[in-house]
């Protein structure tokens, strides 16, 4: 399935922007500083990067089919991973929620959407919670983000249970009822489906297993920006560039900005000139960053959004397996 007129919209929109303000940050640093530290790199180097990226990808694609698994699913690995790099053309929407381009080729295969949703909020969620863990690395060094970083930890963590109780999903059901508008109670009715699949999902096995694979994930993934760092020539402890990185990570998310496009730049900079790093250090290595994950997922997405719209969206697998029963929840 190809992208729609819509989206391909909002892509062209968010690529202008990111090229506006790319262009911006090279005219401010100084074009050949930003070349040579790209070309410094070498190509093992760029190719170390978009290798930690890809497995980054892999594992959280792992998770995702762990996920799949549990609500009795099997679809081809292969269209599977072609679904799950899709989404990746769209990563840069706000919230990512473009990312749900995924529930539109997984309904050939019998997801129901709101399974399909519960599995991308479900992954967002311990997403923020493993990049907040990371991001309270920076109380060793900037301890003005603690309470902020801690306390939004906190909240994530004592959510955890809450999202799992029966309680939430009858209470969201109980208000369909007392509405009158039919499409208002078809749409609440389908956000408690939602929450009662999430609640199959935050099961204690399926929780440990989607943290354990989401925290490798971006584990690796912050090891790439300490590599980044030292190569460019900025020296700070690993902790540091592991919050670095993930606070910047955050900051993006807050400001709704599609994709952080610009803040999640602006706060990696920011913080990298506070610990030493020269200006022209401190523009390329976000950059670089930002090259190597966030544009390079969308360019696996493009390519897999075109290998999937000419294969006309799977057409060629049209036996839908039967859906298997729920498996029981382990906590």
């Amino acid at each position: 399935m190809p992208l729609t007129a819509l989206q391909k919209r909002a892509l062209a929109w968010m690529l202008g922007l990111a090229a506006a303000l790319y262009l911006l940050f090279a005219v401010l640093t100084g074009p050949r500083q930003l070349l040579a530290t790209a070309a410094g790199l070498g190509w093992h180097g760029w190719g170390l990067l978009l290798l930690c990226s890809s497995l980054n990808y892999l594992l959280r694609f792992g998770r995702w089919t762990l996920y799949l698994r549990r609500l009795g699913h099997r679809v081809p690995p292969v269209s599977s991973l072609a679904y799950y790099l899709s989404g990746f053309a769209l990563t840069a929407s706000p919230g990512k929620a473009g990312e749900t381009i995924r529930s539109v080729y997984l309904r050939a295969h019998g997801v129901p959407w709101p399974q399909s949703l519960a599995m991308f909020f479900t992954e967002r969620l311990l997403d923020v919670v493993v990049v907040c863990g990371l991001a309270a690395l920076s109380i060793l060094r900037f301890e003005r983000f603690g309470p902020f970083v801690l306390g939004a930890l906190a909240v994530l963590v004592l959510a955890l249970p809450l999202l799992r109780s029966p309680w939430v999903v009858a209470m969201v059901e109980g208000l369909a009822v007392r509405l009158r508008r039919e499409r208002l109670r078809r749409g609440v009715l389908h956000l408690a489906s939602l929450l009662d699949t999430a609640r199959d999902l935050l099961a204690w096995r399926p929780l440990y297993a989607g943290l354990a694979l989401g925290a490798l994930a971006w584990l690796v993934q912050g090891l790439a920006f300490i590599y980044l760092l030292s190569v460019v020539g900025i020296e700070v402890a690993p902790t540091t560039a592991l919050a670095i990185y993930a606070v910047s990570l955050l900051a993006g998310a807050l400001s709704f900005v599609p994709g952080g496009i610009g803040t999640t730049e602006a706060v990696m900079g920011l913080l990298l000139l506070q610990l030493g790093a020269d200006p022209a250090q401190a523009v390329a290595a976000p950059i670089i960053n930002r090259l190597t994950t966030l544009w390079y997922a969308v360019a696996l997405g493009l390519l897999a959004s075109l290998g999937l719209g000419l294969r006309g969206s799977g057409a060629a697998e049209q036996q839908v397996p039967q859906r298997q029963g729920h498996q029981p929840e382990d906590g």
